[in-house]
């Protein structure tokens, strides 16, 4: 599967509940991907000093305040009545793991720079002043004097660039001062050699092939695109993790709620219990009975407003937002309840979804089609190298004739080669003076042993991925399978649960009526209180079940994002530079 978008950016949040709080802010979008991270480089002057200072410059490592080391937890802060649609815009603007996750496609994107970096042109040159000296041997290497020396000034400049062919050409002006003891072997001092060349090496068998050159980066590309979709994983994984929360915390204040009722029936059976007694219509047994059931409802009640500060310090952590000017993370007042409105859910429609647009997926495929293109890679490793290798120069030569006699003759010089430097430039375009050479290289290993055992472990990673693409499209319809059948069990719960509230808020009625006229003992009336405790528990509990599990169905199917109006925008790649296109 080639999805040619990669780099991506979270457009917007169309949240169709405003903030409840006047004091929280609408987020804004996250920037785009952070792709201003891949410009973020250091100019010579601060590579210099980095690089000549000890340790780590302190301006990358920042100091921490002692509130972000703990989180922002320790502080308390009034509650905020915030609804869910609030709760996961913040989180998505604000969640540390999500910030990590995010530069997997920047990180990525600067991959694709990397390959792409092989057909960069580079600028090279060098300045060489050298000079040798030896005692000469005859006359004809320095003439008269004793000793024979070369002084040379040499200064080249060049251009070479790796092809789309693979092969690659390179450009090159080289310049060369002679300077020696003029003598019959060289009556021209200073000599002055100027040669313009051009040479290509264009490879035919190993490293050649249809787009072999882009093929690095196509791998690349192909990574970056699964980096974009396993983000788009991640943004849901969040969401579904704020959405479980969020009705945790829900939960867990109406425990607190069914715990403090059940504590005041337990006062008021209490209450009249002692109210009988004193008037001795009731034994002081019943009374000890009715205080020991408070006591116990008031440690439920206890362990409930626990559970209470633990699932709002989860639900706080996970979005991690942090009002301005204030170090404490947001207290998180839950505006929205759980619905019960019936979900549609069919195993068939809701698989063939997730097969569709389940990110997890299609990265995956990703993932199997990059494998392909490495072994395509190794596969070309396989074969000999054979290389052709071309050359065209140009040539030029002056110097200043020295006048050398031989036998009372002055050494004939060609006029020609007779001048300055700009003497020897100028006969490079004439053309007189030329060379040129065309050829071929072959290799071929004995028994290439590396080549086939990369190949072998490409084969192999090949077939590990599309075993885990298998692997995780069973997975996933696991996933749905039990989503929806959760989703139907949850209905059916709700229906149950709310059916034994209505008839426990029946019987405790009849049973207060009956203890009221003394036909029930204190402990029949404590008992239905506890059933009544339970159900209101238990039907609370499944509707918030309900909601966290359709999140669920969601996020198994690939839809979370689009149900929760978050649209994630993929902007077009960057373009090559002009000189990658040729």
């Amino acid at each position: 599967m080639r999805l040619r978008p990669t780099a991506f950016v979270v457009l917007g949040l169309l949240l169709a509940v405003p903030l409840h709080a006047q004091d929280v802010a609408q987020p804004s979008a996250p920037p785009p991907t952070d792709v201003r991270l891949l410009d973020k480089v250091p100019n010579y002057a601060q590579i210099l000093r980095h690089q000549w200072s000890a340790g780590v410059p302190k301006d990358v490592i920042e100091a921490e305040s002692s509130n972000q080391m703990y989180g922002g937890l320790l502080g308390k802060e009034p509650l905020q009545a915030t609804s869910l649609a609030d709760c996961i815009a913040l989180a998505i603007q604000n969640n540390t793991n999500l910030q990590i996750q995010r530069l997997g496609p920047v990180s990525a994107t600067a991959q694709v720079r990397s390959a792409r970096s092989i057909f960069d042109p580079k600028l090279y040159s060098n300045v060489v002043r050298d000079r040798y000296q030896t005692p000469a041997v005859t006359f004809l290497n320095a003439g008269a004097s004793p000793t024979y020396f070369t002084q040379d000034l040499i200064a080249n400049v060049g251009l070479r660039k790796t092809l789309l062919s693979g092969g690659q050409i390179q450009l090159e002006w080289d310049n060369k001062k002679y300077g020696t003891v003029p003598s019959l072997a060289n009556p021209i001092v200073p000599q002055y050699t100027t040669s313009l060349g051009l040479t290509l090496t264009q490879p035919l068998l190993r490293d050649f092939g249809w787009k072999y050159a882009l093929l690095m980066v196509e791998i690349a590309q192909n990574t970056e695109q699964a980096a974009y979709f396993q983000y788009e994983a991640s943004i849901s994984n969040l969401v579904a993790q704020v959405e479980a929360a969020y009705w945790a915390l829900v939960l867990a204040i109406e425990n607190v709620r069914v715990q403090e009722e059940g504590v005041n029936l337990g006062l008021e059976v209490q209450r009249q219990n002692e109210g009988k007694f004193n008037v001795g219509a009731l034994a002081h047994t019943a009374v000890l009975e009715a205080q020991a059931d408070v006591a116990r409802r008031e440690a439920l009640l206890i362990r409930a407003r626990n559970a209470e500060d633990i699932a709002r310090d989860n639900l706080r952590a996970l979005i991690n937002y942090r009002q301005p000017n204030s170090s404490t993370l947001l207290m998180i007042e839950p505006h929205d309840q759980p619905t019960a409105a019936p979900y549609p859910a069919n195993l068939e429609a809701s698989l063939q979804t997730a097969l569709e647009k389940r990110p997890e997926l299609t990265a995956a495929r990703l993932g199997v089609y990059g494998s392909g293109l490495q072994r395509k890679v190794a596969e070309n490793q396989l074969l000999p190298r054979l290389n052709f290798v071309g050359q065209l120069g140009l040539n030029g030569l002056a110097g200043t004739d020295q006048q050398v006699v031989f036998n009372g003759t002055v050494v004939p010089v060609n006029p020609i080669a007779t001048g300055g430097y700009g003497t020897a430039l100028g006969q490079l375009p004439d053309g007189r003076f030329y060379n040129y050479s065309a050829g071929a290289t072959i290799e071929i290993p004995i028994d290439n042993a590396q080549a086939k055992a990369n190949y072998a472990t490409a084969n192999i990673n090949l077939d590990q991925s599309r075993l885990s693409l298998q692997q995780l499209q069973e997975s996933v319809t696991l996933e749905i399978k039990t989503a929806v059948t959760n989703i139907h069990s949850d209905l059916k719960s709700i229906q149950a649960t709310r059916l034994a509230r209505e008839l426990e808020e029946e019987n405790v009625r009849n049973q207060q009526a009956r203890y009221n006229v003394g036909l029930a003992t204190t402990k029949d009336l404590l008992d239905f209180q506890d059933r009544l405790t339970v159900a209101q528990f238990n039907e609370i509990q499944a509707v918030t079940q309900y909601n966290t599990d359709l999140a669920e169905l969601h996020r198994v199917e690939g839809t979370l994002l689009s149900a929760r109006n978050i649209l994630l925008e993929r902007l077009e790649p960057e373009k090559a530079p002009w000189w990658a296109s040729f």
